[in-house]
């Protein structure tokens, strides 16, 4: 039996009934929060860029398409799809599943939402589409070993991204089997991982995920019109085109006994999951020892030698991007504007002087134990020297971690924060309610709209 087949009978046999009620709340929390880092994301000068390509590739016709929340006009369905897929991404505040090195609230749930609108679907199918598709996508971004594969230029959420989008739309649209495999073959013909180093100008980093997922939706589109695909794809051509190592194992062992979204992390501010468990240790040290940050003499970073070089950034950062990147500039925030580490759109970083001199005494060092636990945990230790007496903390799971999880008033409170300077909190309180009640809920039309509505 081809890899495709047990996808596809894994696909056709997940039904709301027979989800537990543990996997059902945690697909609302991750529904929430991605949907929360969604209404801060369209907010961003990033985002506006992309919803400005759209409507220069197309004219809008008020009552034809598809409301696309946060950006005041409707567009078609694969562009919505591709729109609120960059909306959320940009922001860095999505979650993340550290076995896979995927972020796939990004893709899944926004695409699982559009599509339940278009079909009429239910608040009941919405989720069936979202534990579905993050299932596939997680599991898949494992198996080809995501978190060592990334290092060497392969982005694991881009070159996952349609599958689990064609995932979503095949549980939707209630396709057949057949139709099911065919939508997943033709998605893994339009993937690619490979995304490049940006260094200039407006990156099309966000664009391309968005256009993977997009392409994930015209797969599930076209096998439900009748469309094929090489069903031995995932056997074959996929993995041997881009030297990877699919284990068949990691891909179903388990599968549909214990879904993996109670498994993948939800980040607490805008930051690379790289820099948070450093993050946290750092300011765990400050707080407790009550450390004033001009105090400190050095800081060592230990984290593992897979990211450590990717988090060491000695400049000021240059851009958006390697603001959230930099573990420099991340503790500089933290120590001086703690707040900021939940502003999404950095367009003013902090180039004062102690924030350079801050960062100049921040050092980064893999170590040997840490670098075998990845990726297990993606752990980080700080060691500051105050007054010549170091200081020393270690955090393995950081807040956010499945062993360390967020709650439901802990997204809350971390999506008003990622919000406030666009919106009234109670917003956000009314989302939270709109997503308890999915279950309850006929079409998803209410939540679509109240997304959609800037007041």
């Amino acid at each position: 039996m081809a890899l495709l087949d047990e996808l596809a009978e894994f696909i056709t046999h997940v039904t709301f009934g027979g989800l537990a009620s543990e996997t059902v709340n945690q697909a609302k929390l991750h529904i929430f929060d991605t949907l929360g880092a969604g209404l801060a994301g369209a907010c961003t000068e990033e985002a506006k860029a992309n919803g400005n390509l759209i409507k220069w590739m197309y004219s809008a016709k008020e009552g034809t398409d598809i409301p696309v929340a946060g950006f005041g006009f409707p567009a078609p369905l694969p562009f919505a799809v591709l729109l609120s897929c960059i909306a959320i991404r940009l922001t860095e505040t999505d979650d993340i599943d550290i076995a896979s090195c995927t972020t796939p609230g990004s893709v899944i749930v926004p695409t699982a939402l559009l599509l339940a609108f278009k079909n009429g679907a239910k608040g009941k199918e919405f989720i069936e589409g979202v534990v579905t598709g993050y299932e596939v996508l997680t599991r898949l971004g494992a198996a080809v070993n995501g978190p060592e594969i990334i290092y060497r230029g392969i982005w694991p959420t881009y070159l996952c991204a349609a599958i689990g989008v064609a995932t979503v739309g095949s549980k939707i649209l209630g396709l057949t089997p057949e139709q099911i495999k065919n939508a997943l073959a033709i998605s893994l013909t339009l993937s690619t991982g490979i995304s490049g180093r940006i260094k200039e100008g407006l990156t099309s980093r966000w664009l391309t995920l968005g256009c993977a997922a997009q392409n994930g939706l015209i797969a599930c589109l076209g096998a439900s019109r009748g469309f094929s695909g090489d069903q031995t794809i995932l056997d074959t051509l996929f993995p041997s085109v881009y030297g990877l190592d699919l284990k068949p194992q990691i891909l179903l062992e388990g599968l549909g006994e214990k879904f993996q979204i109670g498994k993948i992390d939800l980040k607490p501010y805008c930051s690379a999951r790289q820099a948070v468990a450093s993050i946290e240790a750092f300011m765990w040290l400050i707080k407790t020892y009550q450390i004033v940050p001009e105090a400190i003499e050095d800081i060592e970073v230990i984290v593992p030698q897979q990211y450590s070089q990717m988090i060491d950034r000695p400049g000021f950062p240059e851009d958006r991007l390697s603001s959230i990147t930099s573990i420099r500039y991340q503790l500089a925030i933290a120590a001086f504007y703690e707040e900021d580490l939940f502003d999404v759109e950095r367009k003013f970083l902090k180039d004062e002087k102690k924030v350079h001199t801050f960062m100049q005494k921040i050092h980064v060092k893999p170590s040997d134990p840490f670098t075998a636990i990845y990726p297990k945990k993606w752990p980080g230790k700080i060691s500051l020297r105050v007054d010549g007496q170091r200081y020393e903390h270690e955090v393995l799971a950081p807040k956010g971690d499945s062993d360390q999880p967020m709650t439901w008033e802990d997204v809350e409170q971390k999506t008003k924060r990622l919000t406030r300077p666009f919106f009234d909190p109670t917003r956000v309180e009314k989302l939270g309610a709109f997503v308890k009640g999915l279950e309850p809920m006929g079409k998803v039309d209410a939540l679509l709209r109240f997304l959609n509505n800037a007041s």
